[in-house]
């Protein structure tokens, strides 16, 4: 900014200095409005300085806000050196943040509204019921049912009215899984709006995340059937190499069938690894990426490739770390339902009130993959507004 502008404090001149330069000192009590002040569009005349309204009024703000990812500038995603991240690092900022939100100071509307970003976060993936883990079958009892079950399926074309209802209530939890999806998708980019913005309103993150939770959602249904493809074929596999030859044999197990259930169950096992992984690196890195860079799903995997490739040994620490932190939060709320006799347990299994119980942790974790990512390129996701 051009130095243009003079002042004089007890007749004495002083300058040029820019706008910004007086009108801090103004602010600051250094210059007061009884003093004198000139820029040459004045002419020839001084004026004293509280004549000069634009010196006391406050800086207008940037046109670009680090907040908006929607005008922020793109930067390169791939081929750009980050540095190595630290999951202790982010552990440790991650957690100063969340307690910086939630505590400091404690305000109860705050936690019931980001509940809720939270809550549509992680809309469906609540765990399961695990009534039926205690049980233990004999391996004898385990082969009745099988047979019992494939008894009754192989005869199930003799109802077709079972089947079609059958039929009908499986596509009916099929809709009911993608509109769930699409609201979690939606809420992901919710959830991370209120970690930079947490006074933003639900409405105002609701409008903000329409298209690239839309975005999100297609992505994330065109791995739902790529999997499931995947996954049919790993059951067809059973199917030819292993149900088959068993029913055959008229119910009787044989050493030749080992070989492919071992197969079958490896080839199962990574296939339900691969799936979580790509799972949580997309609602860890993924949505982070394309919330501050306003990209597609691909091009932000492509991000998160590349920090992959470069610091595979990080991510794996995060990966460890992480399942560490998650350890110690179960052992939280364990404790904390021991404590109140097992009564605390009732709202934790309630929809909403059970996100705003444990919303300190699902914050948590929101954080630590924003503060890992931030510490590789700080340029690519910052850390906190």
């Amino acid at each position: 900014m051009e130095r243009k502008w003079y002042y004089a404090i007890n007749n004495v001149r002083r300058g040029p200095v820019t706008f910004e330069e007086l009108r801090g000192l103004v602010q600051r009590g250094e210059v007061s409005a009884a003093d004198l002040a000139w820029q040459p569009d004045f002419g020839p005349e001084w004026r004293q300085v509280g004549q000069i309204q634009v010196l006391f009024e406050a800086p207008a703000e940037p046109a670009s806000s680090p907040a908006e990812p929607e005008q922020r500038q793109e930067v390169p995603l791939l081929g750009v050196a980050g540095k190595r991240p630290s999951c202790l690092a982010a552990v440790s900022q991650a957690y100063s943040r969340t307690v910086s939100l939630l505590f400091r100071p404690f305000d109860l509307m705050r936690w019931f509204s980001m509940g809720f970003c939270a809550w549509l976060a992680y809309l469906g993936t609540q765990s399961g019921n695990f009534n039926g883990m205690n049980k233990q079958n004999h391996p004898e009892q385990v082969k009745q049912q099988l047979d019992g079950f494939w008894d009754k399926l192989s005869h199930a074309g003799e109802h077709p009215g079972v089947v079609a209802a059958v039929l009908a209530f499986v596509l009916l939890c099929l809709l009911f899984a993608f509109l769930m999806c699409a609201l979690r998708s939606r809420g992901d980019f919710m959830f991370i709006r209120r970690w930079y913005q947490p006074d933003a309103t639900i409405a105002q993150c609701w409008r903000a995340s329409r298209d690239a939770g839309h975005a999100l959602f297609v992505w994330r249904i065109w791995f739902f059937f790529v999997a499931s493809f995947l996954f049919a074929v790993n059951v067809g596999f059973a199917y030819h190499y292993i149900l088959r030859p068993y029913l055959d044999a008229g119910n009787a197990w044989s050493p030749s069938l080992v070989k492919p259930t071992v197969l079958c169950l490896t080839a199962l096992a990574l296939w339900m690894i691969g799936v979580e992984l790509v799972g949580h690196m997309t609602k860890a890195f993924v949505v982070p990426v394309m919330y501050w860079q306003h990209v597609t799903v691909g091009r932000a995997w492509m991000a998160v490739l590349a920090l992959c490739n470069q610091y595979p040994f990080a991510v794996v620490g995060y990966l460890v770390c992480g399942c560490a932190c998650g350890v110690l939060a179960a052992c939280a709320v364990v404790l904390c339902v021991l404590l109140t006799c097992c009564i605390g347990v009732i709202p934790l299994v309630l929809p909403y009130v059970g996100s705003v119980m444990v919303l300190p942790i699902l914050l948590f974790y929101r954080g630590y993959s924003i503060c890992f990512l931030s510490q590789w390129r700080s340029e690519l996701v910052p850390a906190e507004k």
